[in-house]
């Protein structure tokens, strides 16, 4: 939906919250278009925390969040619904595009300088944008490919002048004196969209091998990864294999390894072309295939899909094959992890701050303990 302009009263209240809270941490809510096009009416505003914005807090204002993937959180909003930020010592301006791909919605960042609004920055959901993301993360694996400091300066180049298209994606916001609208959170029609848990028992040697293969045959650390289907608990490839970076595989890359993702967003791909029963398939060179927090919320928390990690060593021996399946304790541990990010603030002692950080470490640790060991076939 097209924004002509923002509530003066909306850009005052989370001001005023980021301002309260202070130290460079950041306010959020969701906000809702009217009729007119004006964002007259949010959400219960948010806290940042240590990690930044509670998004599943944030969205739980809205939707139903327990057990839940963010994309099925994500599919639970009104289509009149944005995301709106504060962004202390910022003007609002807005050069990245890595929130459309998942949220695909409106957002919109308020810059605060010296305690006042600054500026309204405004992005759309956009095909161009999307694309633009891809070709980054082409340049970005690019350079791992460089042979001589002469290619890594090419390279560099490129991807800099591409970081230029990013500071024209933002559009500066109107703010408007309206009065408040109603904000009957009861009248939002409710969207049942569920991704089915599936379990997985077993993945095809062959392609755990393809995969590690390929792993052994670029650069020493990078990740490789493709797409897998679950058949009666079993794994299948079904998307090519990809090269990824050091320690990791760009989200868009995957996608697009199994169809053509060419214009439309993360969240429009994992929602309504690639089928429920995929599996995010990748190695972990040097290790055995245990997971981690990062590889949690890559796979099942965010987009509702098992992970599975293929550990190897150098001379390409697997170690081992473990999953992480869409599980409530995956949306469980993530809500835990954004309310401790938040209580950090609250510490009043150093033992009281230690506690609050050992905790965050514990929580990611927890992880590692919804591994599953999977059988090669």
């Amino acid at each position: 939906m097209k924004v002509k302009g923002i509530a003066s009263f909306i850009i005052d209240r989370l001001v005023d919250r980021s301002n309260h809270l202070s130290q460079g941490r950041s306010a959020g809510a969701i906000g809702f278009i009217n009729q007119e096009g004006y964002i007259d009416s949010i959400t219960e505003i948010v806290n940042g925390g240590i990690s930044g914005l509670p998004y599943r807090q944030m969205l739980s204002k809205v939707a139903k969040t327990d057990g839940e993937s963010l994309l099925e959180i994500i599919n639970q909003l009104p289509e009149n619904a944005v995301i709106i930020t504060t962004n202390p010592g910022k003007t609002g301006i807005i050069v990245g595009t890595g929130g459309l791909d998942i949220f695909n919605i409106p957002l919109i960042s308020i810059g605060v300088k010296m305690g006042k609004a600054a500026g309204v920055g405004l992005i759309y959901p956009k095909k161009e944008y999307f694309d633009l993301s891809t070709e980054s993360e082409d340049i970005q694996l690019h350079r791992l490919t460089a042979k001589t400091m002469e290619e890594e300066r090419e390279i560099l180049r490129e991807s800099f002048n591409l970081q230029l298209n990013y500071l024209d994606i933002c559009k500066e916001l109107k703010q408007v004196d309206i009065p408040e609208g109603e904000l009957n959170l009861a009248q939002i029609p409710e969207k049942e969209w569920q991704i089915p848990a599936i379990e997985v028992n077993s993945i095809d040697e062959e392609f755990a091998k393809r995969l590690v293969a390929k792993s052994t045959e670029v650069e020493q650390g990078r990740e490789v990864a493709a797409i897998g289907e679950i058949i009666d608990g079993h794994i299948i490839q079904k998307g090519e294999i990809v090269v990824g970076g050091m320690g990791y595989v760009p989200s868009r890359m995957l996608a697009s390894s199994y169809t053509d993702i060419s214009g439309i967003s993360l969240k429009e791909a994992y929602t309504d072309i690639i089928p429920h029963n995929i599996a995010i398939v990748h190695t972990h060179p040097g290790g055995t295939g245990v997971m981690h927090m990062g590889d949690a919320m890559a796979g099942p928390g965010s987009w509702g899909r098992p992970v599975i990690a293929i550990g190897h060593d150098k001379e390409g021996t697997i170690k081992g094959a473990t999953v992480i399946e869409l599980r409530e304790e995956v949306a469980e541990l993530a809500d835990e992890y954004e309310e401790v990010g938040q209580k950090y603030y609250l510490a009043e002692t150093p033992e009281q701050e230690a506690e609050i950080r050992k905790r965050r470490f514990g929580i990611a640790q927890e992880y590692t303990d919804l591994c599953k060991s999977l059988e090669l076939k």
